[in-house]
């Protein structure tokens, strides 16, 4: 009997030290090839044939682990990208018009000038003096909003009345274009809840987007739905790819990939940020070569808003 305890004994001594270094070598293996996925800096996971559930629940969790890696730097890497772009944009839009400004004060400094030439170049100065400022503006407003410290002050408000006052302040820039744009504006629909400024600020941003790109057909719809109102801003795009509708609110975003001085891609950023902000929402399609720029406005009340 005796002998047979010792046996047991001895059997199971063996197991337990073959099971130890089985799983020594396993925890081995598994450190290891983390540290070769962590030195070449790869996709792979660790792999493992063994059994055991520890080890392979050890596994899992480096492997959970290392996905998760992978997503922190390609985030990382993503924002880094957006960070250095956004600094290239801001120092080229910021860039053009100041290089503009100071080849005309170096032409107004020549004493031989005309003073007629001069009075003219100092209006150019101040027209981009102008520009310069509201692109600063742009930058700050569009910072504030992606913060959200933008301030609204809500009211009940008649988008038919807002959108009829911005559009006809365009009169003239529609002449100079030479499009009579099409206005579709039902009179009788419902107040909406929202900020009159920032609403003044997304019809116009939407018609200065129009105007910068449309060469033949504008139109401006305002129509009630079943619980908001329809309100598109459509022009003609023959330049713009299907692909590229996604970003068209994405800050810096502009179709023009030379990036000139017809815009900054700031003014649909600014205006998404203001829609949904508000508690709307607004979306682009692209049909026909023809842009769609819709906004609908929720004419329920959220219950933080707050009216004045």
């Amino acid at each position: 009997m005796e002998k047979f305890i010792i046996i047991i004994l001895a059997i199971g001594l063996i197991i337990f030290i073959a099971l130890y270094f089985s799983l020594r070598k396993n925890v081995s293996d598994i450190a290891d090839r983390l540290d070769s996925i962590n030195s070449t800096k790869t996709n792979a996971k660790i792999l493992i044939g063994s059994a055991n559930n520890l080890i392979k629940k050890l596994a899992l969790a480096i492997n959970n682990g290392l996905e998760e890696k992978l997503k922190v730097e390609a985030e990382y890497k993503r924002m880094d990208l957006e960070l250095r772009q956004a600094i290239a944009n801001i120092s080229h839009d910021l860039r053009t018009p100041l290089t503009s400004i100071m080849g005309y004060i170096q032409l107004i400094e020549d004493d031989n000038l005309p003073e007629e030439e001069k009075k003219q170049y100092i209006d150019i100065v101040k027209k981009r003096s102008k520009a310069l400022q509201m692109l600063i503006s742009g930058f700050y407003d569009l910072s504030r909003l992606e913060a959200k410290e933008y301030k609204f002050e809500f009211k009940t408000l008649n988008l038919y009345n807002i959108i009829c006052d911005i559009t006809a302040s365009y009169y003239n820039d529609f002449l100079n274009k030479g499009i009579d744009p099409a206005l579709e504006l039902e009179e009788n629909i419902k107040l909406v809840i929202s900020d009159e400024n920032a609403v003044r600020r997304i019809s116009s941003n939407l018609i200065q987007n129009m105007l910068k790109y449309s060469s033949k057909n504008m139109s401006v719809t305002l129509s009630q739905k079943d619980g908001y109102i329809s309100n598109i801003f459509t022009n003609d795009a023959p330049d713009l790819k299907e692909e590229d509708v996604p970003h068209l609110f994405e800050r810096f975003f502009t179709g023009d990939k030379t990036r000139t001085e017809k815009s900054t891609g700031l003014g649909l950023a600014i205006t998404k940020q203001l829609v949904e902000q508000m508690g709307h929402e607004i979306s682009a399609s692209l049909k026909d070569k023809e842009l769609s720029i819709e906004i609908k406005w929720l004419t329920s009340i959220k219950s933080d808003t707050k009216l004045n």
